[in-house]
């Protein structure tokens, strides 16, 4: 065997144990932790590192490890205090208020590709389909079509959570964090679109052309206001303000048609104050920023894991909950947080630690054999990480570094290729078994499953879905 055999073997041990053991069902966090110590082992035995090399590693991605960590706490401490403090039960109770004899098309749509992205893009873990699969249900829905119908209104998961799974495929790729969110935007309209023709053939058979006309309004315009966010906001928030733009403008449609809109009452401006907390904090520290040409050193504080932070604290201190309870809401937060970003953490030292080595680039040059196959595959193999970890940072870290490097050997943009790769992964997390079983476990009974069929439907639209994907990366890179 030779010693090139070798280290491909060696380099390929991580990603194979991972795949296997998330395909035997094992939890996500173990199979990262044993990923990431077969790495370590064929390091020291293929790949060694001298000390500087460890340092600048280690010193070059930690702002990075740290800005996740943060994002993430963020991210489930909002999600805990509108849960328990009740904020998600008042907005829910004003949608449904604002459905009264709405058509039904234009609340379907609203809840799944507004509300659902919306929440997604703020807070992450599947929210969305957690909020919107029990108002989906109010809707008319059955339960199982309230299941499948919130999970295909995930289509904005490069930027849920304001972005963590998009910065590391960027940090690791070796790519612009605004540059990727673009290009990721712009391939967001295969996903639009399957997504879109899955959930009307679901819900109504053969469409009518009303339905159609709305249809397509609504992909049109949360690509668009995707794509211009992307461009002129930035990337963390650009889910968010995209799906904004289809709330409002569903709401515009269905005040046209119906008459007004349910009274805002104060409770429930109380319940929306930490999304502007997010959103009106960013942008006003980033113009502030941009116009008086401040030093770097105190950029961190446009930073949307800070905002999310402050929009937890917000919450949490809007609740209207007895300090005691605001204490217990934290420790729960707090509980829930180990979990998830020890599981996110562990996938993203694990690329560093491949593309550090150089087990991803080595990996990278013998999948250059392949030629311009590798590259339309790229998709299909993001799909995959996505569907195991259940995660876009998962895939992220997994994929990034090896792509980029095996798309530059091969002369096609790497920015595109990681671009494909990070669109589809996001999206296969549909049909990911823990997102399944969360947004089963708020919809159907205690114990029902989601049928095969259904999961099947999820599947298909994540496999078609990458295909088009690959047919696209490998026409644009």
């Amino acid at each position: 065997m030779t010693p090139d055999t070798v280290g491909f073997l060696v380099a390929l041990a991580p990603v194979l144990v991972v795949l296997t053991l998330l395909a035997f069902r094992s939890a996500s966090l173990w199979a990262g932790v044993v990923g990431l110590v077969v790495a370590l082992v064929g390091a020291v035995v293929s790949f060694p590192l001298e000390g500087p090399q460890v340092e600048a590693a280690a010193s070059g991605m930690a702002p990075t490890v740290v800005e996740i960590a943060v994002l993430l706490l963020g991210g489930v401490g909002l999600a805990e205090a509108m849960t328990r403090g009740g904020a998600q039960d008042r907005i829910a109770a004003w949608l449904e208020g604002a459905e009264t004899g709405a058509d039904r098309t234009v609340t379907l749509l609203l809840l799944v590709y507004g509300m659902t992205p919306f929440m997604e893009s703020v807070t992450g873990f599947g929210l969305g389909v957690v909020i919107t699969a029990p108002l989906l249900i109010r809707l008319g829905l059955t339960p199982v079509k309230a299941v499948v119908s919130g999970l295909f209104g995930l289509v904005l998961v490069p930027w849920g959570s304001l972005g963590p799974g998009t910065l590391i495929a960027a940090q690791l790729g070796g790519q612009d964090f605004a540059r990727l969110g673009v290009w990721s935007a712009l391939l967001s309209l295969p996903i639009l679109v399957v997504s879109m023709v899955a959930v009307l053939g679901l819900n109504f058979g053969r469409p009518a052309p009303r339905q159609l006309v709305l249809a397509v309004a609504v992909v049109l315009a949360e690509w668009g206001a995707l794509l211009v966010a992307n461009l002129t906001v930035g990337t963390p928030l650009a889910g968010v303000l995209a799906a904004a733009v289809v709330i409002a403008g569903l709401l515009v449609v269905t005040r046209v048609g119906n008459g007004p809109l349910p009274r805002m009452s104060r409770p429930l401006l109380v319940a929306v104050v930490p999304y502007l907390v997010i959103v009106g904090g960013i942008l006003a520290t980033r113009g502030l920023l941009a116009a008086t040409g401040t030093h770097d050193a105190i950029e961190w504080t446009a930073s949307p894991a800070l905002w999310l932070v402050i929009a937890a604290a917000v919450a949490v201190a809007t609740a209207g909950l007895p300090a005691a309870d605001q204490w217990l809401l934290v420790r729960h937060g707090l509980r829930r947080w180990v979990p998830i970003a020890g599981n996110a953490l562990v996938f993203i030292v694990l690329g560093i630690v491949m593309a550090a080595t150089g087990m991803a680039e080595h990996l990278a040059t013998t999948a250059e054999h392949s030629g311009y196959g590798f590259v339309a595959a790229i998709p299909a193999m993001g799909a995959l990480g996505g569907y195991l970890t259940g995660s876009n940072t998962g895939a992220a870290a997994m994929f990034s570094p090896a792509t980029t490097t095996a798309a530059t050997g091969l002369g096609a943009n790497p920015l595109i290729a990681l671009a494909g790769q990070n669109v589809a992964g996001s999206f296969a997390i549909i049909a990911s078994p823990p997102r399944i079983a969360l947004a089963a476990g708020v919809a159907l009974a205690p114990g029902e499953r989601l049928p095969r069929a259904m999961s099947a439907v999820l599947l298909g639209a994540v496999a078609t879905t990458a295909l088009l994907l690959g047919v696209i990366v490998l026409s644009l890179a």
